[in-house]
């Protein structure tokens, strides 16, 4: 995408240098999905005991992803990690935090739009890393995420990843 659009999509870690744009609300590092079907635990809402159970291969995506919101934000960070059967937030929405980290490990992705009515809705693909921007982040433009459409038989795995400490809304 061009300079001044709402959303920026590349193929390595360095595309959130573009979060600087006040223009930008969305962010996504398209990369292979690290998640080995495999090795998923069978459940993705852990107790603080289980959190030591975790695949290597999360656990290590974790703390990159980590890395990467305290390079970004300067803040630390906390992390919920949910199965989801049903669209958990149907409504096109802004989240009430500065940024979030987004990753649909499996299952259909997060869709986004900038406007439900009158643009087109699109889906962020499993393993990629979106970042969105916030009602916290100061900045006139919106851009609006939901979850996807789950099912049992379709479960979403999905991490989501914002400031240990939210930021007061103004």
């Amino acid at each position: 995408m061009g300079a001044h659009s709402s959303h920026i999509i590349g193929d390595s870690p360095a595309v959130f240098s573009n979060l600087v744009d006040p223009c930008v609300r969305l962010v996504v590092w398209e990369r292979p999905n690290p998640c080995r079907l495999e090795s998923c635990p069978s459940f993705a809402e852990p107790t603080p005991d289980e959190l030591g159970c975790l695949p290597d291969w999360l656990a290590q995506d974790i703390g990159l992803l980590g890395g990467l919101y305290r390079t970004i934000t300067g803040q630390d960070w906390r992390v919920r990690l949910e199965t989801a059967e049903t669209r958990t937030c149907p409504a096109f929405h802004e989240d009430a935090v500065r940024l979030r980290l987004l990753v649909t490990y499996r299952g259909p992705g997060t869709e986004w739009t900038i406007d439900p009515k009158h643009s087109q809705v699109r889906e962020i693909p499993a393993g990629a890393v979106a970042a969105f921007k916030g009602r916290a982040w100061p900045s006139t433009a919106r851009l609006l995420h939901r979850s996807a459409r789950a099912s049992v038989r379709r479960p979403r795995w999905l991490l989501a990843m914002d400031a240990a400490v939210p930021a007061e809304i103004g």
